[in-house]
């Protein structure tokens, strides 16, 4: 009787323990890429304290003349660039989507929002 009555007091301490846990979990980051004749599209979620990084470095590389910046929050906006190219952002503390249409979009800028997606993997794995 002894037994269970210590298994069953136990469950509580496990189950507060358990809830905690998945509370305070360290976030990894994910980035995906798709990259096909049509379309270009980097995903990623990551910790939020390197929000402000990505950040700064959109609007420093992507929309550095540009009216808009990249705030805390950014919903699902098509941006114009200065050439006329047009890029989806879709940014929340994070959070990101870019996405460029090759069709619609010069080939140089394509390759700079390519660039700009590389760059953003490596600062967002970064420690």
């Amino acid at each position: 009787m002894e037994m269970k009555k210590q298994i069953i007091l136990m469950f509580p301490g496990l189950f507060f323990l358990i809830v905690m846990s998945s509370c305070f979990h360290n976030h990894t980051v994910s980035v995906s890429i798709m990259d096909d004749e049509d379309m270009y599209e980097m995903q990623a979620n990551y910790k939020k304290n390197k929000t402000h990084a990505v950040q700064v470095y959109l609007d420093e590389q992507l929309l550095n003349n540009s009216l808009v910046s990249v705030k805390d929050e950014f919903d699902e906006h098509q941006i114009t660039l200065d050439d006329n190219s047009t890029v989806y952002i879709n940014s929340n503390p994070g959070e990101l989507i870019i996405k460029i249409d090759k069709t619609t979009n010069s080939e140089e800028t394509c390759e700079k929002v390519k660039q700009v997606c590389e760059n953003l993997k490596l600062i967002l794995t970064d420690n």
